[in-house]
């Protein structure tokens, strides 16, 4: 019985190893299914460290650090100002980049999620804090790089993206799941699809941020050659950290700050102690600063 037990879990073991990460194909309508699915920790497993520098990032918290922003979008951009109806199609003009799996969402559960984002800004108590929760489960995960976005630069020239395909901007191969190289990972307009201009898929153009174009338009008109990966991740090994405005260190090095001060008294019959301060900052950073 005990050699039968060691093969039993041997074979369990080894059937267990050749099992693919897959992905569906089709809508998910469940929020919990939805969550699980593409929830980072299904890398953890193999990648700890990148997924522990994620963990980190703002991109691991996109949807509850932008709640205002996004539920304003909502609640007043949408029916509001553009006059539409709140639909899947009006929704990923914010998650496209925020939550790019909402791609494979059904339009209700599409629905269901923005709806804990307006919860979030506009309700109280016990249901505000469930749509807290809710949103703390959903954020630009390892899928939403390494597979939603890769067509997003040049959707004509990168063609369809396998579900079940993990992109990367090595040359490795991995048993776990079928991988593929994609140099876009590299490159600047990778990052700029979001954090700059950003195009829907129905064509209307977002405005969120102006970085891309002064990092465009300044930085490489003038001879600059560094990527945003150069600067945000290769540096100081900061990789899939990512920091960004929200981080001292980084701001410190976009930043040279200097300042002089001088006092000096003035008043009649009685001195009153001043001081005249001029304050010279200087923009090292590759693109308009502040921004995002």
């Amino acid at each position: 019985m005990f050699f039968a037990l060691v093969f039993l879990l041997w074979t369990g073991m080894a059937w267990s190893s050749e099992e693919k990460l897959t992905f569906p194909t089709g809508p998910i309508d469940d929020f919990e299914t939805f969550v699980k699915t593409y929830d980072s920790k299904r890398c953890m497993e193999c990648h700890e460290d990148i997924y522990n520098e994620w963990k980190e990032s703002y991109h691991s918290r996109s949807m509850v650090s932008s709640i205002k922003g996004i539920a304003n979008f909502f609640t007043v951009g949408v029916p509001k100002e553009w006059e539409k109806e709140l639909n899947k199609q009006e929704i990923i003009k914010c998650l496209d980049c925020h939550l790019p799996q909402i791609k494979f969402a059904t339009e209700r559960l599409a629905k269901e999620i923005a709806g804990y984002m307006i919860d979030a800004k506009l309700a109280k108590g016990a249901k505000k804090e469930k749509a807290i929760a809710k949103l703390k489960q959903l954020n630009l995960s390892c899928y939403g790089c390494h597979n939603v976005k890769i067509a997003g630069t040049a959707p004509g020239i990168t063609g369809h993206i396998d579900p079940n395909v993990i992109y990367t901007g090595g040359e490795g191969e991995s048993d776990v799941h079928e991988t593929e190289h994609a140099p876009i990972l590299k490159r600047a307009a990778f990052c700029t699809q979001c954090h700059g201009v950003y195009i829907a898929p129905d064509g209307e153009s977002t405005y969120c941020n102006t970085l891309s174009g002064s990092y465009v338009h300044n930085y490489i008109g003038q001879g600059g050659r560094e990527t945003c990966q150069d600067c945000h991740m290769k540096k100081k090994n900061r990789g899939h950290r990512m920091p960004g405005g929200h981080d001292l260190e980084i701001v410190k090095e976009g930043l040279e700050f200097q300042a002089e001060a001088r006092g000096f008294r003035y008043g009649v019959g009685k001195w009153i102690p001043a001081a005249n301060v001029e304050v010279f900052l200087t923009n090292k950073a590759g693109h308009r600063t502040p921004d995002g």
